[in-house]
């Protein structure tokens, strides 16, 4: 019997590694800082994955929504990111570029015990959320 659990074990986790899902999870994300700087402003820096390969969210001032793509070895991409068009302070607007130019760059992610999650760019640059 626990020969048998094993394996059911082993194959279920070994189904589920190769699709990414199960590793970074779908649901609701907080960034906590763009790129190694703290979050500004009133409204949070969201992302949401959602089935499909959609995602949605806020930049701190706007409203946004894209495709992402999860390939093997931790990786991500997003398409073009379409938002709505307000205008807040300068210091807000400077940090929805910053989170729309690194989503818009992203090829990795990492999961953390925590449940925090980095999206992370070509170059380096990095959004640290959590759940």
């Amino acid at each position: 019997m626990r020969t048998a659990l094993s394996l059911f074990a082993f194959f279920a986790l070994s189904a589920c590694a190769g699709s990414g899902i199960p590793r970074i999870g779908l649901g609701d994300f907080s960034a906590l800082n763009v790129n190694g700087a703290p979050v500004t402003g009133d409204r949070p820096l969201t992302l949401r994955l959602e089935k499909e390969g959609r995602a949605s969210g806020h930049g701190g001032c706007n409203s946004f929504s894209t495709s992402y793509t999860l390939e093997s070895g931790e990786r991500i991409t997003f398409g073009p990111i379409a938002s709505t068009r307000m205008a807040c302070a300068p210091e807000v607007m400077e940090q929805e570029t910053r989170y729309f130019a690194i989503l818009s760059a992203a090829e990795s992610y990492s999961v953390y015990g925590s449940g925090s999650l980095s999206i992370i760019a070509a170059d380096g640059r990095a959004i640290r959320f959590r759940r």
